[in-house]
């Protein structure tokens, strides 16, 4: 850093002239450093005289110091780095705003701190234009600061619903002409349409502003009552580099944007007004979204007014080899299927919540249609869990194929004549076996939460109907947690004794582990006889691990029965595994 020569270290700081006219007063770099030598004019009043012009002289002196103090400055370590790896530390500061109805600084240049440390970082903050593009309506003074300092930089806007009407007027016609290099909007869902359900005077010129380079376009809920509406034309429905669209309340329709570049679509609906639309129009829309990685689509109904196909024309089959993860909530399961069965999408991790329906040749509709293409996610499941919540009327259906997890959520919808879940639990997984690929499944668990009603329909037919679609079965975890089990463990072991009818071979040769807990009818004599068959038929049975309260108070387990199971099982355990669980992605908090 260039130092100026005068005054400086070299130099006297005041001249012969003033040195002649007091002997005493000494202001120079070496008396500078020596204050215990300094004999300064005392104040004794509220105003003193002058003569000597010292305050003139200390504001040189000032300047010189604060000259110094930046050339100490610049020989700390922190300033070998060059002023645009600084530029990239301080962009770290910057938070992004991934959720706007949260984001409480986006936009208040909260990092700002960082100009006041010294002169240099003060330069590198106020010259970097990247810092500087984060405008929110609800801090005014910082956006047009913003405005003025972020040159050419694309910018990033969040309208805020607590701004007042002026402040959010005042930005907004001072961002409109730089809507060009605007490329993340952010918009409450009330500012899009007024009462009367036409275009928000506040946004109307805004979303109808051409806007080339938008990334984001984000309409975010608010607490407010109202129903939900279709997304009108936006930027003149031309948004060529549009990556992320996520509406809250609203829906889109082919021509509201351009969806050729698009890898990311959420629609949300309301709880009590879910989404409207017609099925066909989200296949539109998906089929236009070739590059699409991430769909969610919460609390939606969708409606088919109308055949999807021409009777004579094959089923719509849209491909969609990028998108890698499915997330739909609250429709009905045969709107899923319908949709599902229509998309060909092979690297894809699938979650669904709908309501269970029933055919009228009493099969369930889950949400996974019957025939699964040889691309679908589902073809290959190698863990699956079965989980009842009978307090809830619902089955979860929790798995992993040989590349994703999967979460299946069916509930019964109130006012249904399907009946409650212990009645139609085991059809349901009957269903389930039918429906899924089962062929490659390496480990199941059947569970249920706490409930007080026993379960009906698990016959030994019906479990042997099930595992006969699990030839690779290896390990099998039954969770119970209801008072009343209804014999459920005894219907599964007799099922698995039992040979096939067709074929006159064992159920799932390959299973060797077995885990179960809860069970309120163990017979330590059934489980015996079922691993001596298993032996004697050449599949033998090497773990077993149970938690029963049958030997929660044992101090001495050679007392018990379980020597005797030992020896025709391998390992015989008081400490089965947790049940099966999967990370998939939260998408309600958007």
């Amino acid at each position: 850093m260039d130092v100026p020569t005068a005054p400086s270290a070299l130099s006297p700081l005041v001249t012969t002239q003033a040195e002649a006219q007091d002997d005493k007063l000494r202001l120079t770099l070496e008396h500078l450093l020596h204050p215990e030598q300094w004999d300064l004019p005392e104040s004794i009043g509220p105003y003193v005289l002058d003569p000597q012009s010292l305050a003139d002289k200390l504001q040189v002196l000032d300047r010189s110091v604060a000259l110094l103090k930046r050339y100490r400055n610049s020989l700390c370590p922190i300033h070998r780095l060059s002023p645009d790896v600084l530029a990239l530390v301080f962009l770290d500061l910057v938070d992004d705003c991934e959720s706007p109805s949260t984001a409480f600084n986006f936009g208040a240049v909260s990092w700002v701190y960082i100009a006041h440390v010294c002169h240099r970082w003060r330069t590198i903050a106020l010259g970097c234009a990247t810092l500087w593009t984060q405008i929110s309506t609800r801090y005014p003074e910082a956006a047009l600061a913003c405005l003025d300092r972020a040159g050419d930089a694309p910018l990033s806007l969040l309208v805020h619903p607590g701004a007042t009407s002026s402040n959010s007027k005042l930005v907004l016609d001072r961002v409109y002409p730089h809507m060009n290099r605007m490329r993340h909007l952010y918009v409450p869902w009330t500012h899009v349409y007024d009462q009367n359900g036409l275009v928000s005077e506040l946004l109307s010129s805004l979303i109808d502003a051409p806007a080339p380079l938008l990334e984001t376009f984000h309409v975010y809920r608010v607490r407010e009552s109202g129903g939900c509406l279709r997304l009108p034309t936006v930027f003149g429905g031309h948004t060529p580099r549009l990556r992320v669209l996520k509406l809250s309340y609203l829906y889109p329709h082919l021509g509201n944007a351009s969806f050729g570049c698009l890898k990311e679509l959420y629609i949300r609906g309301r709880k009590r007004e879910p989404v409207s639309m017609e099925l066909s129009d989200l296949l539109d829309i998906l089929q236009a979204c070739p590059v699409l990685e991430v769909f969610v689509i919460l609390k939606a109904c969708f409606k088919s007014s109308f055949p999807l196909e021409e009777v004579d024309e094959p089923t719509r089959r849209i491909r969609l080899d990028r998108l890698r993860r499915i997330n739909i909530s609250r429709c009905t399961a045969h709107i899923a299927e319908m949709l599902l069965s229509r998309l060909i999408v092979p690297n894809c991790q699938l979650s669904i919540d709908v309501w269970l329906d029933r055919r009228s040749d009493f099969r369930f509709e889950f949400g996974v249609p019957v025939d699964l293409c040889e691309e679908h996610p589902l073809r290959d499941v190698r863990k699956l869990q079965v989980a009842y919540c009978s307090g809830n009327s619902s089955v979860a259906l929790i798995g992993m194929t040989h590349a994703h997890p999967f979460h299946i959520i069916a509930t019964i919808e109130p006012e249904t004549n399907i009946g409650d879940m212990p009645t139609i639990s085991g059809q349901l997984l009957l269903c389930v076996a039918k429906t899924l690929d089962l062929s490659l499944l390496e480990e199941f668990t059947v569970a249920e939460t706490s409930f007080y009603h026993p379960h009906v329909g698990f016959s030994r037919d019906v479990w042997a109907q099930v595992l006969a679609r699990m030839p690779l079965l290896r390990t099998l975890h039954i969770r119970l947690q209801s008072l009343l089990d209804s014999g459920f463990c005894r219907a599964v072991v007799s099922a698995l004794a039992t040979p096939d009818e067709r074929t006159g071979r064992a159920l799932c040769p390959l299973l060797d582990t077995i885990s179960l807990a809860e069970d309120k009818t163990w017979s330590s004599l059934q489980w015996y006889k079922f691993a001596r068959v298993r032996r004697e038929a050449g599949h033998p049975l090497r773990h077993l691990s149970v938690h029963l309260p049958h030997y929660e108070n044992v101090e001495d387990m050679a007392e018990t029965d379980l020597a005797s199971l030992r020896e025709v099982i391998d390992v015989v355990d008081l400490d089965p595994p947790e049940p099966l669980s999967v990370d998939l992605p939260d998408a309600s908090g958007w």
